[in-house]
């Protein structure tokens, strides 16, 4: 007996391990796509309250609030981690995320200033739920004013300090002026919250050519201390000690002082000198977010940190932006790659059309308004080509985002 109704489908992407309401008419692509049948309507507002979805990003308004109003089904033994990354600007905060996540959620770029305010990803292993948070790289007050980067850059990220279970401070490697010393605000703010978990992240390791640079860099940011244990800074392999410097250590012996000893590498700190350091990290990782190395490990380590707790969010969930804010993240992200200068900064990006029709096709208009004539000069390019990079690049994040086809129309104009 043929079912009352129309039959619709759920449509599994074998790849992605997702799935997603649409109608039978599809167009699938061979090998990739496995149809299963449901009843009902494919409509997310009229889905009957035990369905849910698998974890997907959901593609329309309506999808996303449906989503965020699903409880947490507990599993037998929950754990949950929040973990809060934060670092200045542009060290690879957003980077080590998605590859943490296994899925761009985030807005990557080059340039400084890509994160705007917080966002959380949700991971799921087993009971396990870990919530990331995205923060904007560490400004101050003096530096958001002169850039006009809002109230967000100053205050989302002690924000997220203080919703935190663990924080990782993250670090970049390649930069030898800030890889010798932890930036003051974010000192002042691991200090507010010295009874937390905190871990050191040193990133983009792989452009260091020198293992002693590396560990010249992990001794300063921690003091030499890591876990309550103090480390030991390598031994050059041929001191030279000078005649007056022989002469020197043999006089204050005799005196009964104790002098340093630079031949041997070590130093004694004066009790005035600053700290450059956070001597209470547990842990310390050395990875390169953007070729995935190490990151296994530093997944490994929060999975294990996780404490007994129940989950903040239903397992669905992937992120808490909602699907016009990551399209406005991932077209701002190509902004910032394919424009120089102040450019990017000057140019204001927002959803004017948005639609999902019956096969699923995701359809949508976004506005690029610049300030001044010269900015949406630059954006558009010559003959459009540099607009026609921009569409294309984000029409395939999104689509990679979303896991669905992707219509998408820029349109560019003086605000």
């Amino acid at each position: 007996m043929k079912p009352a109704g129309p039959v619709f489908y759920i449509l599994r992407n074998v790849n992605f391990k997702i799935t997603q309401r649409v109608r039978s008419s599809y167009a699938q692509k061979p090998g990739r796509w496995e149809l299963l049948p449901c009843r009902g309507k494919s409509s997310v507002s009229a889905v009957d309250s035990s369905w849910r979805p698998e974890r997907i990003v959901p593609k329309t308004l309506a999808e996303y609030q449906y989503m965020k109003s699903l409880l947490p089904v507990q599993p037998e033994s929950p754990r949950l981690l929040r973990v809060a990354i934060v670092g200045e600007p542009n060290v690879g905060k957003s980077t080590l995320i998605n590859e943490l996540m296994r899925w761009k959620v985030c807005s990557v770029s080059k340039k400084v200033h890509t994160t705007r305010h917080n966002a959380k990803a949700v991971f799921i292993d087993g009971d396990t739920q870990i919530v990331f948070l995205d923060t904007p790289g560490i400004v101050d007050l003096k530096h958001s004013r002169k850039h006009h980067l809002g109230a967000t850059m100053v205050v989302d990220p002690e924000h997220a300090l203080l919703n935190a279970d663990a924080i990782g401070v993250m670090v970049d490697a390649s930069d030898h002026w800030r890889r010798q010393r932890i930036e003051e605000n974010l000192l002042r703010l691991l200090r507010f919250n010295e009874n937390k978990q905190s871990f050191l992240i040193v990133n983009k390791v792989d452009l260091l050519r020198s293992k002693r640079q590396l560990l010249e860099c992990i001794h300063s940011l921690t003091e030499g201390v890591v876990g309550g244990v103090p480390t030991r800074r390598q031994k050059p392999r041929n001191p030279k000690i000078n005649a007056d410097d022989l002469f020197s250590k043999t006089e204050a012996k005799l005196r009964g002082r104790e002098i340093e000893d630079e031949a041997q590498g070590s130093s004694q700190e004066s009790s005035t000198e600053p700290h450059n350091g956070w001597p209470n990290f547990s842990e310390v990782f050395m990875i390169s977010a953007l070729n995935n190395d190490g990151v296994d490990d530093l997944r490994s380590y929060l999975l294990q940190a996780a404490r007994p707790s129940e989950w903040m969010y239903p397992k669905e969930l992937v992120t808490d932006q909602n699907p016009h804010e990551i399209a406005t993240m991932i077209v701002r992200e190509k902004i910032l790659n394919h424009l120089a200068k102040e450019v990017p900064y000057n140019l204001d990006i927002s959803v004017t059309m948005w639609d999902v029709d019956s096969s699923g096709v995701l359809h949508a208009v976004i506005t690029i308004q610049g300030h001044q004539d010269r900015y949406i000069k630059y954006a558009i390019g010559d003959k459009g080509k540099t607009i026609q990079k921009i569409a294309a690049e984000s029409r395939q994040d999104l689509a990679s985002i979303f896991h669905c086809d992707v219509s998408l129309k820029l349109v560019v104009n003086r605000l």
